[in-house]
């Protein structure tokens, strides 16, 4: 499932692209793009001599270590997915010969994605965006005025409080193949909602929602063993594993940690970014990216640059304010031709979680 999600993305990993490439720091800038093929089809290559030889701890270590560079040349391949997949074969690669022990970490990173994504949706920005816009009106055609009740308004939380319960009840043996059952469930259900028949839309999480359903299956379903020991996870160097999947991804409600990094998943609540173009001539390399309609351009012609991380690369763009600043400062440099007034929104998209940029 790595695999197929790394070339669904094919374009992500290139430097030949008009997305601007952002990594964390600046002596990364302009590294020649056959260094990103070449770290692309090595960790490819790599992650499929993996699927026949698990045991091979240096061909495991490689593997990770390009991957790891290949994600230092851009922060927009720090998607949710990607970061769950490195983790699961860390974990291969430090417990390999204790598989009790992979397991317990395996189902510790499986509870605490459902844990953090059913928290996040406690937010009336879930109930606009994604409640009420992409699953009662676009997916299920209601009308305005039918949604407008305010039962049918903050019924859409137990979507929220459905998932966190889930993912409690994976804990416990007694209540694990129900509560995997109910998140199999959901994922069959956003499935429906995500593909052609429905709205057709981030199909790079396809692989990935199909992926859940059989980590679902195999851990919580298979058998009656729980597979979780808080004294393991608690013992020694592991808990470093509990620091930085249990105890950071807390630090983000407040703002202090970054968003994918902690599952923030379909929540409605990510910064968005509009670049809104003046001069509409000068910008016709763009112009299959540009639309004519948003809340806050006055001009007329904006690239909503999600839709355009979507288009072109098939991922949606990396939340965070730096990242977004970079996409704006590389924007600026590669087109000094364009005049542009770079927005960026948040829920409530009100004037006061809105700022504006030359």
């Amino acid at each position: 499932f790595w695999i197929l999600t790394k070339l669904f993305s094919f374009k992500l990993w290139h430097a030949d692209r008009l997305y601007p490439l952002v990594p964390p720091f600046r002596f990364l800038e302009n590294i020649p793009n056959y260094i990103h093929l070449g770290l692309f089809w090595s960790a490819l290559f790599g992650l499929f001599l993996i699927a026949f030889n698990q045991k091979n701890k240096v061909l495991i270590a490689i593997t990770l270590t390009i991957e790891f560079c290949s994600c230092l040349l851009d922060q927009n391949r720090w998607q949710p997915y990607q970061y769950q997949y490195f983790i699961t074969i860390l974990f291969l690669l430090c417990y390999q010969k204790n598989s009790k022990q992979f397991l317990n970490y395996f189902s510790f990173l499986i509870i605490i994605i459902y844990i953090n994504s059913g928290l996040h949706k406690f937010t009336g920005a879930f109930l606009y965006s994604v409640w009420e816009t992409m699953i009662l009106h676009r997916f299920f055609g209601l009308e305005k005025a039918s949604i407008d009740s305010l039962f049918i308004h903050y019924s859409g939380l137990s979507l929220g409080f459905l998932e966190f319960v889930a993912a409690i009840g994976l804990l416990f043996s007694r209540y694990k193949k129900i509560a995997a059952l109910l998140l199999i469930g959901m994922h069959l259900f956003i499935l429906l909602l995500i593909s052609p028949t429905g709205l057709n839309y981030n199909s790079i999480v396809w692989p990935w929602n199909v992926a859940m359903i059989l980590f679902l299956y195999l851990l919580f379903c298979r058998e009656s063993e729980n597979y979780i020991s808080w004294k393991d996870l608690l013992k020694g160097y592991n808990k470093i594993h509990l620091f930085y999947l249990g105890i950071l991804p807390i630090f983000c409600f407040f703002g202090w940690y970054d968003n994918f990094l902690s599952f923030n998943l379909y929540s409605g609540t990510l910064k968005r970014l509009e670049i809104c173009i003046e001069n509409k001539e000068k910008a016709t390399k763009y112009e299959q990216f540009i639309k004519n309609k948003s809340w806050f351009c006055k001009s007329g012609s904006v690239i909503k640059v999600n839709d355009w991380s979507l288009k072109e690369m098939n991922i949606v763009t990396y939340p965070e304010d730096r990242f977004l600043f970079g996409v704006i400062k590389k924007f600026k440099a590669q087109n000094p031709e364009i005049e542009a007034t770079y927005i960026i929104t948040q829920y409530p998209y009100q004037e006061k979680n809105t700022k504006y940029y030359k």
